[in-house]
């Protein structure tokens, strides 16, 4: 057999197997359609859900397929989203509520607050396993991105809110990382 059939066959078993990894990641990811199922459902901008959700499962099966530390981002990344997510789309029916002479919705609340939560996790987990940055960067892009299906409730605010509360939740948690390494 010449160099140039080897070649020319190791380049097709690599090319099968990493389209056998590729769509395993897919097939290993796919029950997070059901969170955007739910998610669509219960909003009022179930588009921008749609949206926020295609990404994730996009981010989330790229990171099954890359492996290494972002693939075990991908499981605390969703958990740690759902907060958020559920916090905005249960505030997203109450309406609003009344104090006084003011009136407020409970959106922005909720989304900054499960923001929070979700960062404390995210920390507390990262700094448990001793992550690298793989970790906190995947694990932190798939937190927003499941968080946001449900704070788009309220537009491009909401989002901003979940980001600003998730920065502040997983702030003390990495500086506690780097300071303690």
């Amino acid at each position: 057999m010449d160099s140039i059939d080897l070649d020319r066959i190791e380049r097709r078993a690599r090319m099968r197997y990493e389209w056998a990894r590729a769509w395993r990641a897919i097939l290993g990811f796919a029950p997070v359609w059901l969170v955007v199922g739910l998610a669509c459902a219960f909003t009022h901008r179930p588009s921008w859900a749609a949206a926020f959700g295609v990404g994730a499962f996009v981010m989330g099966a790229v990171m099954l397929w890359y492996g290494r530390d972002v693939k075990r981002a991908v499981l605390p990344g969703l958990a740690a989203g759902l907060v958020p997510m559920l916090f905005a789309l249960c505030a997203n029916h109450v309406q609003h509520v009344c104090t006084g002479g003011a009136c407020m919705t409970l959106c922005m609340p909720a989304c900054v607050v499960g923001g929070i939560v979700a960062g404390v996790a995210i920390a507390g987990i990262g700094h448990r396993r001793r992550a690298g940055l793989g970790f906190w960067l995947g694990a932190s892009a798939m937190t927003v991105l499941v968080g946001a299906m449900g704070c788009s409730c309220i537009g491009y605010s909401g989002v901003i809110g979940l980001a600003l509360g998730y920065t502040a939740g997983i702030v003390p948690g990495s500086l506690r990382r780097m300071f303690s390494a």
